[in-house]
Protein backbone atom coordinates (compact mmCIF):
# COMPACT_ATOMS: atom_id res chain seq x y z
CA UNK A 1 0.00 0.00 0.00
CA UNK A 2 1.98 2.70 -1.25
CA UNK A 3 -0.60 5.33 -0.33
CA UNK A 4 0.14 5.55 3.19
CA UNK A 5 1.57 8.35 4.81
CA UNK A 6 4.78 6.56 6.37
CA UNK A 7 5.57 5.40 2.53
CA UNK A 8 5.53 8.93 1.82
CA UNK A 9 8.02 9.64 4.49
CA UNK A 10 9.98 7.10 3.74
CA UNK A 11 10.47 8.19 0.09
CA UNK A 12 10.91 11.51 1.03
CA UNK A 13 13.70 10.72 3.64
CA UNK A 14 15.25 8.35 0.55
CA UNK A 15 15.33 11.30 -1.30
CA UNK A 16 16.82 13.70 1.19
CA UNK A 17 19.82 10.84 1.52
CA UNK A 18 20.18 10.95 -2.04
CA UNK A 19 20.53 15.01 -2.24
CA UNK A 20 22.77 14.84 1.18
CA UNK A 21 25.57 13.17 -1.26
CA UNK A 22 25.19 16.33 -3.80
CA UNK A 23 25.24 19.52 -1.48
CA UNK A 24 27.68 20.71 -0.06
CA UNK A 25 27.48 20.34 3.82
CA UNK A 26 31.13 19.68 5.69
CA UNK A 27 33.57 21.88 5.74
CA UNK A 28 37.21 21.16 6.75
CA UNK A 29 39.96 23.45 7.07
CA UNK A 30 37.81 26.14 5.42
CA UNK A 31 37.38 24.01 2.36
CA UNK A 32 33.04 23.00 1.76
CA UNK A 33 32.78 19.60 0.62
CA UNK A 34 29.89 16.73 0.07
CA UNK A 35 29.29 13.78 1.32
CA UNK A 36 30.63 12.22 -0.72
CA UNK A 37 34.23 13.56 0.03
CA UNK A 38 34.24 11.00 3.17
CA UNK A 39 34.05 7.13 2.67
CA UNK A 40 31.87 6.78 5.71
CA UNK A 41 29.22 9.26 5.59
CA UNK A 42 29.14 8.03 1.87
CA UNK A 43 28.48 4.80 3.04
CA UNK A 44 25.96 5.13 5.40
CA UNK A 45 24.55 7.70 3.67
CA UNK A 46 23.71 4.99 0.85
CA UNK A 47 22.96 2.45 3.13
CA UNK A 48 20.24 4.86 5.04
CA UNK A 49 18.57 5.66 1.42
CA UNK A 50 18.14 2.50 0.20
CA UNK A 51 17.04 0.77 3.63
CA UNK A 52 14.34 3.75 3.65
CA UNK A 53 13.21 3.08 0.16
CA UNK A 54 13.35 -0.62 1.09
CA UNK A 55 11.40 -0.17 3.98
CA UNK A 56 8.28 1.15 1.88
CA UNK A 57 7.50 -2.15 0.51
CA UNK A 58 7.29 -3.81 3.93
CA UNK A 59 3.85 -2.60 4.40
CA UNK A 60 2.36 -6.48 4.71
CA UNK A 61 4.15 -6.80 7.48
CA UNK A 62 4.22 -4.28 9.87
CA UNK A 63 6.20 -5.34 12.84
CA UNK A 64 8.99 -6.03 10.35
CA UNK A 65 8.39 -2.70 8.96
CA UNK A 66 8.83 -0.84 12.28
CA UNK A 67 11.71 -2.70 13.42
CA UNK A 68 13.55 -1.66 9.98
CA UNK A 69 13.05 1.80 10.60
CA UNK A 70 14.46 1.80 13.95
CA UNK A 71 17.39 -0.09 12.06
CA UNK A 72 17.30 3.16 10.38
CA UNK A 73 17.25 4.77 12.99
CA UNK A 74 20.22 4.00 14.32
CA UNK A 75 22.39 4.50 11.15
CA UNK A 76 21.08 8.10 10.62
CA UNK A 77 22.25 8.71 14.48
CA UNK A 78 25.34 7.03 13.78
CA UNK A 79 25.76 9.30 10.64
CA UNK A 80 25.08 12.80 12.19
CA UNK A 81 27.55 11.34 15.00
CA UNK A 82 30.15 10.84 12.44
CA UNK A 83 29.21 14.18 10.44
CA UNK A 84 29.49 16.31 13.62
CA UNK A 85 32.54 14.52 14.46
CA UNK A 86 34.36 15.30 10.91
CA UNK A 87 32.83 18.77 11.19
CA UNK A 88 34.44 19.66 14.94
CA UNK A 89 37.61 17.55 13.85
CA UNK A 90 39.60 20.62 12.72
CA UNK A 91 38.05 23.28 15.82
CA UNK A 92 36.28 25.33 13.23
CA UNK A 93 32.26 24.89 13.35
CA UNK A 94 30.80 26.41 10.41
CA UNK A 95 27.71 24.83 8.95
CA UNK A 96 27.46 24.59 5.26
CA UNK A 97 23.90 24.91 3.54
CA UNK A 98 23.56 20.97 3.49
CA UNK A 99 24.20 20.28 7.52
CA UNK A 100 20.91 20.16 8.81
CA UNK A 101 20.21 17.37 5.95
CA UNK A 102 20.29 14.63 7.87
CA UNK A 103 18.10 15.82 10.65
CA UNK A 104 15.09 16.57 8.13
CA UNK A 105 15.84 12.40 7.16
CA UNK A 106 16.34 11.69 11.00
CA UNK A 107 12.73 13.50 11.57
CA UNK A 108 11.05 11.66 8.71
CA UNK A 109 11.90 8.36 9.85
CA UNK A 110 10.70 9.16 13.43
CA UNK A 111 7.36 10.19 11.85
CA UNK A 112 6.96 7.07 9.78
CA UNK A 113 7.63 5.19 12.33
CA UNK A 114 5.30 6.54 14.44
CA UNK A 115 2.77 5.70 11.94
CA UNK A 116 3.53 2.32 11.40
CA UNK A 117 3.07 1.91 14.94
CA UNK A 118 -0.38 3.67 14.56
CA UNK A 119 -1.26 1.24 12.32
CA UNK A 120 -0.50 -1.72 14.19
CA UNK A 121 -2.30 -0.47 16.95
CA UNK A 122 -5.65 0.30 14.83
CA UNK A 123 -5.15 -3.16 13.23
CA UNK A 124 -4.96 -4.40 17.08
CA UNK A 125 -7.62 -2.25 18.47
CA UNK A 126 -10.00 -3.88 15.00
CA UNK A 127 -8.96 -7.40 15.66
CA UNK A 128 -10.00 -7.55 19.66
CA UNK A 129 -13.36 -6.26 18.80
CA UNK A 130 -14.06 -9.20 15.98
Amino acid sequence: MIQRIQSIYLAIAALLCVAYLFVPSIEVNDVISTAQSYMPLMILTIISAVISFADIFLFSNRPLQMNVGRLNLLLIVGLIGYAIFTEFSDGDFQPAVGAFIPLGFLLLNLLAIRAINGDEKLVRDSDRLR
